[in-house]
């Protein structure tokens, strides 16, 4: 398995998180009272999120490092996540965990399911009262494997920035005026979020479509609008979601719109 470089930004035991920004540590914030980084937390440099920062790392080992370190690591596994913002945005954060390539302690781990239990419990336990002081919601939708983990940071490198940018167009209300159960939506939301680690939802203020059916009256309608970001089209992906959008909101179309996009 090939190494994994590690910056780390905050070591274990510490009450602060920092910031590496343009070659020099910038401290962020100080944790509250009791509340300490359980092991060496950084990130994969050349990597990007659903949370549009790198890739978060917490780095296990016997190891004394400090803020800035680079350390060669190999993965064992990582904790999938859905963070919820102030402003009540979703998106998927998901934890990495690592091991460093000189650790002796550790030697023998290759997989997070050798960690004890109790362990990997009271670091789910700290980011969620870690983002709950920050007025964030964490919450934990399972684990990955060592090789799952690795697929998540190939599919993360910058060289696969997103050039596509996707959008599906949700009926609000069916064609009796009753709104859908709400469980519809979730099952949407964690779909995309699944697939493509965040996603832009309109929801508040919703655009306007129109519909003909049978008769010259034109229905207005209103629509919620889900964005996704892409490096490619995955079609097999996309026509089993619509197909399955179809028949969940009971709809003769559907919309997915896809248009290019680029930096500046």
């Amino acid at each position: 398995m090939e190494p994994v470089t590690v910056i780390i930004e905050t070591p274990k035991g510490k009450k602060y998180k920092c910031d590496i920004e343009q070659g020099y540590i910038k401290l962020k914030k100080i944790l509250p009272a009791g509340l300490i980084f359980p092991y060496d937390f950084g990130f994969i440099p050349g990597t990007i999120g659903g949370d549009g920062d790198p890739l978060d790392v917490m780095v296990i080992s016997e190891i004394e490092t400090f803020s800035g370190c680079a350390i060669d690591c190999r993965i064992i596994g990582g904790l999938k996540a859905v963070q919820t913002e102030r402003d009540g945005k979703r998106t998927r954060n998901d934890r990495l965990f690592a091991i460093p390539k000189i650790s002796e302690q550790y030697v023998a781990i290759d997989e997070l399911k050798d960690f004890p239990q109790q362990l990997l419990d009271e670091v789910e336990q700290f980011f969620i009262n870690y983002n709950k002081q920050a007025g964030k919601v964490f919450e934990p939708i399972g684990r990955l494997s060592a090789s799952k983990a690795l697929k998540l940071i190939n599919k993360s490198k910058l060289n696969q920035e997103p050039s596509k940018r996707i959008e599906l167009f949700i009926p609000v209300y069916s064609k009796k005026g009753k709104s859908f159960p709400k469980k519809y939506y979730s099952s949407l939301h964690q779909k995309l979020t699944d697939k493509f680690g965040g996603l832009t939802m309109y929801s508040r203020v919703p655009v306007t479509g129109f519909w003909k059916e049978n008769s010259s009256a034109t229905l207005k309608e209103d629509i919620i609008v889900y964005e996704v970001l892409a490096s490619e089209i995955d079609e097999k992906f996309w026509d089993k979601l619509k197909k399955w959008a179809l028949k969940t909101f009971n709809q003769d179309e559907i919309m997915i719109h896809v248009s290019s996009i680029s930096t500046i």
